[in-house]
């Protein structure tokens, strides 16, 4: 009886399980305690109620147990879902805080398992039931989590011989995917910011209204990483005025995350607000400095802002919030320029002045320039609409009235009905106060003559070297960094004036202040690059640790240019730990290396004189054209919107550079225009002869340039050049051949192939091959060629750019010889207008300079001719000093007069030796 009574109590107990089993094996596949065998699949969201979720197959009928009852009921669950639980959530290590309230990394949700789904015939044993914490929305999709992807695939089974069961796909609750987060204010200042190496950081400013630093916000960030970057070890954290906002692992390889934290109130500020980005990164497996290399974690600038409680708050004050316009996710400011009719006359001009007050009040990173004639929509975000008329002139162009244009110049923020904002209206009762206006918006300067304006788009601004000057790293943004890595980089930029003259002797120097440890072997060497290019090496010998204290790196001064140079210091370190490379070695260990932040960069004095054509003095601060204080001349080829939205973005990128507006003549009378400065702006075939003369511009240009057309594309296309990269590499890992160039002859290159052949495989014998081995050697070992050797300049050479030319400038002289006369072209007016953007960036700008420079805008090089002969400008008075610092680099450029001029002082010197020896020396 007794064994009776057992074997009853234990059917019961098995049938108890078996129901309780059945309804607790909730998505299958998905199992207890939120663990998932199936990968999440990309463009599925999970249901809305699973327990009332229609499926396509029938269910077998559930039995009524109710399931165990639980210890800890969450507060989130409610009695609608049917008592189903949700699995204990886990959140992302991040590094402790140093600042109080500085929000910690999000918590992700794990997958539930609500989904009700057949099961295998097997009897489960009973599990106890876990509790139930509340989960926080982290914005995060994982499967099983609402608004995350359901899983499809088969589950994992367990039982053998038994059919794995069917899942059925899951309707998602939306009709499509859930799109991300976009923020009110985007903040990254460029198309592409990439953080690459083991350590990385950049800082910039942005501008709020006092409406944006009240308002509740939030910070969005999210970034795609290298597969290689080791997520337990890397982090990135984002601060804002010195707070820390969010501290994360990067741990986003396959698609970009996306992370948002409340910015506390307080921390934003009205007016400038500093922008810091810091990441730290380690390989997953590889200890080598190569693979240094492999590490980089981009920011996704369209998921990346701040977002307003409420929107963001309508642009309504006055020129001073100028600077809040802010740009759109590719970094750019575009100025849609409304205008209410034709541009012929004094329109092109009125245009030209108005976007310059503009670019240098609002400190915008890329502005762009736009014209629209007659009615447009509404303004696109990042983008400034500019309205330039009459009063009369105003009901034609926007919705919005404003009566005190009738009575007086206005320049007026205005939220219109038609055009959005935010809309500027620069008007007036008649065209002369429209001007008196613009006047107004131009008056404006802000003072360069210690650092070089660049915090919108690098910060801290770059310090002007215009004298001899000492400048500590701390003062140029680079901080103490202790380093347990292998290869680590400090970024920081100087400025150098446009009269600049000393590329060809003297040096500066970085007084190096850092320490070593033990375990930095000899080999290891601190390199420091100018402008993209290794300028000197300072290699560690010593064994057993060391000490360096103002340690000088030497680099000559061939390595700056006028304006912008960019800078960085890169320590590579080489250690027994790393070439042995055990398992952890990748792990952050003891600090091998420091730098500290006393570390000095001086310049001492150098030879300032002014020249042309040079266009790195150009792009400087538009030198020569404001010397003489007369207004510029700007002549376009054609009066048309395209060639004047190109004039305008140049126009304003120039007096973004120096720092206000520059004053121009849009009408120069054609009998003056051979004594004055000029820009010509326009395509090719409007461009006359006698233009391209003077620029040292080949007739033939106009015949064999080709349009490309990429290039008539608008917009960035880094991007996409670099996804075509991406696709011929993975055709050739695919086996796709790749494209077959054709063969079929082409006659009109026939006279080119040949000189290009014949050239190649001509060979040169006997005294020529010496000769050509001689001067490999000198420009080696001592920089010098035979055409460094001439004494006078040869004939003068004409410029073609390549075929695939986007924008060709070119800088001359005026037909009298004493002014400047500047070109910039494109095969069309389209051309130039779409590419002009672009050519105007910060990684475009800061590359030109000599004589002439095409520019392809499909890939982003630039071919740049350097200057044959020139023209000198007296800029500082020609003291002592100077004039034998420029008769130096002068005279370290032309050998051949300097030996001529040694000789002569050899020979002057024998010849009154021998007659003072004469006269006064006693025969012998």
């Amino acid at each position: 009886m007794r064994a009776l009574t057992t074997l009853t109590a234990a059917g019961l107990f098995a049938l108890v399980a078996a129901s309780a089993g059945a309804q607790q094996a909730g998505s299958a596949g998905q199992g207890t305690g939120g663990f998932s065998m199936t990968p999440p699949i990309p463009g599925y969201n999970a249901p809305a109620s699973p327990a009332a979720t229609p499926s396509a197959a029938p269910a077998p009928a559930a039995t009524n147990t109710p399931p165990p009852a639980q210890a800890n009921t969450s507060p989130a669950t409610s009695p609608s879902s049917g008592g189903t639980g949700r699995v204990p959530a886990f959140s992302v290590p991040s590094f402790p805080s140093a600042s109080t309230g500085t929000p910690q990394a999000p918590t992700v949700n794990a997958p539930n398992s609500n989904t009700s789904a057949p099961v295998a015939q097997a009897d489960p044993a009973p599990q106890p039931a876990a509790p139930q914490p509340s989960t926080l929305d982290t914005g995060i999709d994982l499967p099983g989590q609402p608004g995350g992807p359901a899983p499809t695939a088969a589950p994992f089974q367990m039982v053998p011989g038994q059919p794995a069961p069917v899942v059925t796909p899951v309707p998602s609750r939306n009709a499509g995917p859930v799109a991300p987060p976009r923020p009110d204010r985007y903040i990254i200042p460029q198309p592409r910011m990439i953080f690459a190496g083991e350590v990385s950081s950049r800082a910039w400013v942005i501008f709020l209204t006092p409406e944006e630093a009240a308002r509740e916000a939030t910070f969005l960030l999210s970034y795609i990483n290298s597969v290689v970057v080791m997520p337990e070890t890397s982090r990135i954290r984002v601060s804002i005025n010195g707070q820390s906002i969010i501290e994360t692992p990067i741990a986003s390889s396959q698609e970009p995350s996306a992370f948002s934290v409340p910015i506390q109130r307080g921390n934003l500020r009205a007016g400038p607000n500093l922008i810091r980005v810091d990441v730290v990164q380690r390989h997953r497996t590889d200890c080598a400095v190569t693979a240094t290399y492999e590490l980089w974690t981009e920011i996704n600038n369209e998921g990346t802002g701040i977002s307003f409680a409420g929107g963001r708050p309508a642009l309504t004050g006055g020129l001073d919030d100028m600077p809040s316009v802010g740009f759109d996710e590719t970094g750019q400011t575009t100025i849609r320029v409304v205008t209410p009719g034709p541009i012929e006359g004094g329109g092109s001009a009125r245009v030209l002045r108005a976007v310059q007050g503009l670019a240098v009040r609002g400190m915008f990173p890329n502005p762009s320039v736009s014209i629209a004639e007659g009615l447009q929509g509404p303004t696109p975000p990042g983008a400034l609409t500019i309205v330039i008329g009459t009063a009369s002139e105003l009901p034609r162009l926007m919705a919005t009235t404003l009566p005190e244009a009738r009575q007086r110049p206005i320049t007026s923020f205005v939220q219109d009905d038609r055009l959005g904002g935010p809309t500027l209206v620069i008007s007036g009762p008649t065209p002369a106060d429209v001007d008196r206006a613009i006047d107004r918006l131009n008056s404006i300067s802000i003072d360069q003559s210690d650092a070089i304006n660049t915090q919108t788009r690098w910060s801290p601004n770059a310090p002007l070297f215009d004298e001899a000057r000492h400048v500590r790293l701390a003062e140029l943004g680079v901080t103490t960094q202790e380093f347990s890595g292998r290869r680590l980089r400090a970024e920081f930029q100087i400025a150098l004036p446009p009269d600049f003259f000393a590329e060809a002797y003297g040096n500066a120097t970085l007084s190096v202040d850092a320490a070593f440890t033990a375990a930095v072997r000899p080999g290891s060497h601190i390199d420091l690059y100018v402008n993209q290019q290794i300028a000197s090496t300072l290699p560690i010998t010593t064994r057993g640790g060391g000490l360096l204290q103002h340690t000088p790196m030497f680099v000559p001064l061939r390595n700056f240019r006028a304006g912008i140079n960019k800078l960085w210091l890169e320590v590579v370190l080489d250690t027994e730990a790393d070439a042995r490379c055990l398992p952890g070695a990748t792990l952050p260990a003891d600090n091998r290396f420091v730098l500290f932040d006393s570390s000095e960069f001086s310049i001492e004095n150098f030879a300032r004189i002014g020249r042309f054509p040079d266009l790195a003095a150009f792009s400087a601060n538009g030198f020569p054209y404001y010397l003489d204080g007369s207004p510029m001349a700007v002549v376009l080829a054609r009066q048309d919107a395209s060639t004047l939205s190109a004039a305008s973005t140049l126009i304003s990128r120039l007096a973004l550079a120096r720092g206000a507006p520059l004053p121009i003549d849009t009408s120069p009378a054609s009998v003056t225009l051979g004594e004055r400065n000029a820009i010509f702006v326009g395509g090719i075939d409007h461009i006359a002869a006698s233009v391209l003369s003077q620029v040292g511009i080949a007739e033939s240009t106009r015949a064999n340039w080709v349009v490309s057309s990429a290039d008539e594309l608008s917009g960035d296309s880094a991007s996409e050049s670099y996804d075509n990269v991406l696709e011929r590499f993975r055709n050739r890992r695919t086996g796709e051949a790749p494209p077959i160039p054709s063969e079929q002859p082409n006659a009109h290159n026939t006279p080119e192939i040949y000189e290009r052949w014949r050239e190649n495989v001509a060979s040169r014998g006997g005294v020529y091959a010496v000769m050509d081995r001689f001067e490999s050697w000198l420009r080696s070992t001592f920089s010098i060629g035979f055409d460094s050797l001439r004494i006078k300049e040869g004939p003068r050479t004409m410029y073609e750019p390549p075929p695939r030319t986007s924008i060709l400038m070119a800088q001359g002289s005026s037909t009298n010889g004493n002014s400047a006369w500047t070109l910039v072209t494109a095969r069309t007016s389209d051309t130039l207008a779409n590419s002009m953007s672009r050519f105007t960036s910060d990684a475009v700008w800061n590359r030109i300079g000599g004589q002439a420079v095409a520019f392809q805008n499909s890939t982003g090089d630039v071919e740049r001719r350097d200057v044959g002969s020139f023209r000198f400008i007296v800029t500082q008075p020609l003291s002592f000093s100077n004039l034998r610092m420029i008769a130096a680099n002068w005279l370290s450029t032309n050998i051949m007069p300097y030996a001529l001029m040694l000789v002569l002082a050899g020979t002057l010197l024998g010849i009154f030796t021998a007659f003072l020896l004469k006269r006064l020396g006693r025969p012998t």
